[in-house]
């Protein structure tokens, strides 16, 4: 017999469960509009499945240190490293969506409003639409807005905007 054998493991239910749960999180993010009074979902549901993923490889991890036994400090050193690495991954992906949820939006004029669009790498849903502007204390502002809202906003020179700071997400035009 071969000392290499592969060890076989049966996908378990909750994997499964798991999966459909990213699967569907990641679904709704895709559906929910770019501005509005819902725009704070599409930001909780990308946290969400971060933080599932994150969640899923740490327990894993763990998992494995406790079943198969003792293990050499090198490789109990990278299982500590990539569970720190995923905390500070949903640490980071979560940031800006929690201090939106905990300051709340706020109004802002914005002058000399540029918008713009950019098709990045990722294919299909990858077209994003921005308008940038100076608000009252001098600061640029970027906000992420709808195609309709790029269309309606071309050729403006101010507008007023409820808005989250950290996501860069409108809630509604004022």
């Amino acid at each position: 017999m071969d000392n290499n054998k592969l060890i076989k493991r049966k996908i378990q239910t909750y994997e499964i469960v798991l999966c459909i749960f990213v699967l569907c999180v990641i679904a709704a993010g895709l559906f929910m509009p770019k501005a509005g009074p819902l725009v704070m979902i599409d930001e909780i549901c990308d946290v969400l499945a971060i933080w599932t993923a994150c969640i899923y490889v740490s327990v894993r991890i763990i998992r494995g240190i406790r079943d198969r036994g003792p293990f050499p400090a090198s490789v109990k050193a990278a299982r500590i490293f990539v569970i720190a690495v995923c905390v500070v991954v949903g640490v980071l992906f979560a940031r800006s969506t929690a201090l939106d949820l905990v300051s709340g939006p706020e109004t802002a004029q914005l002058t000399d409003i540029q918008v713009s669009r950019s098709q990045a790498h990722t294919g299909i849903f990858s077209l994003h639409y921005y308008l940038t502007g100076t608000d009252s204390r001098g600061e640029r502002v970027r906000l992420e807005i709808s195609g309709d809202d790029y269309a309606r906003l071309s050729g403006s020179s101010s507008v007023t905007v409820e808005y989250y700071r950290h996501t860069g997400r409108i809630v509604r035009y004022i």
